[in-house]
């Protein structure tokens, strides 16, 4: 895999997945997210068939998509590999009516070779395959730099609500899905600055996204939180660009010569065109599904803290609950 091909791998789970305990260390977190991006998501395996569930992962892909130490990236992968066979995932918390079920059916390492083989657990297949309109999607390549699972995992938050730019969570849910150890559940002071400040700090650093967090109460317990971001627009193909580059010499005697020349006029007017264009930050309109989605955890998370779904709602999503007739 060359570089250019690992920025394109995008990671695709169902929303329920994405919240869920994964129970995986960075280096299982990294082997299964690079195998996940390299599944066809729209074509679903079988029992009998699990052919399309399978991925093959080589130990020189990882060392290049997370910058790894190549003479430790062979003992790492092996580790990982193994480690993956041992793990599963919960869906909901452990006092909730929950099941465990195994990330992978089969897991292989050819130390000779340098490749590691990767076939999913048939359970998780709705997860991963098929998926329903409104899932967890991201480019590999934005979380391929973060060193903590904690700041990963809150990452793949943000990214089910990419659209809106706005995540609002239980304290009991965010808990389960980073699985905080319960030293921290217990003290909201030392997982804030453990966990929630650190990983919004590497966000930051590693993908460039701006994160900015509250801690929502009732009373004076901390019973959700509530973190607002850049929305993301959905990925477009690129149009034509009707810029017309201006050759550095007619440039240069444009700024000399201000409006001298048609040459200087026409890029005077591409600058003005070009910035406009940039200065123009479109607005991302939710659509009925995201809208009803979002609407029904919002109003789960009120009614949990003695709130209302208009106190949490961003303005985006008011005018968007309104307009679906989900509020008056």
């Amino acid at each position: 895999m060359n570089a250019k091909a690992s920025t394109k791998l995008q990671v695709n789970i169902a929303n329920d997945l994405n919240r869920s305990a994964q129970g995986l260390n960075i280096g299982e977190k990294r082997l299964l997210m690079l195998a996940i991006s390299k599944l066809d998501s729209k074509v679903k395996p079988t029992i009998v068939d699990a052919s399309s569930a399978r991925a093959i992962i080589t130990v020189s892909e990882m060392v290049q998509t997370y910058d790894l130490n190549a003479d430790k990236a062979y003992q790492e992968a092996k580790k990982a590999a193994e480690g993956l066979m041992k793990r599963q995932v919960r869906l909901k918390p452990n006092d909730a009516d929950s099941a465990l079920i195994q990330w992978v059916g089969k897991s292989a390492y050819n130390k000779g070779e340098g490749w590691i083989l990767i076939e999913f657990y048939y359970g998780l297949f709705p997860s991963l395959f098929e998926l329903p309109k409104l899932f967890t999607s991201y480019k590999l390549s934005r979380a391929s730099g973060l060193k903590s699972v904690y700041s990963w995992r809150l990452f793949e938050l943000l990214m089910q609500f990419k659209g809106t730019g706005v995540l609002n969570i239980g304290i009991d849910d965010f808990n389960h899905a980073l699985e905080t150890p319960d030293s921290l559940r217990a003290n909201f002071a030392n997982l804030r600055n453990r966990v929630i400040s650190p990983s919004v700090k590497e966000i930051k650093e590693k993908d460039g996204l701006t994160v900015n967090w509250e801690a929502i109460k009732a009373g004076r317990k901390v019973k959700a939180l509530k973190f607002t971001f850049q929305a993301e627009k959905p990925e477009t193909k690129s149009k034509p660009s009707t810029y017309r580059h201006i050759p550095p010499d007619a440039a240069l005697e444009a700024v000399d010569k201000p409006m001298a020349k048609p040459e200087a006029k026409s890029a005077y007017n591409n600058v003005l065109s070009t910035a406009s264009q940039l200065l123009q930050v479109p607005k991302t309109k939710l659509t009925k599904e995201q809208a009803e989605q979002e609407f029904s955890a919002l109003s789960k998370l009120a009614s949990d803290i003695g709130s209302t779904v208009e106190k949490l709602s961003s303005v985006q999503q008011k005018e968007a609950f309104k307009e679906y007739g989900f509020l008056k």
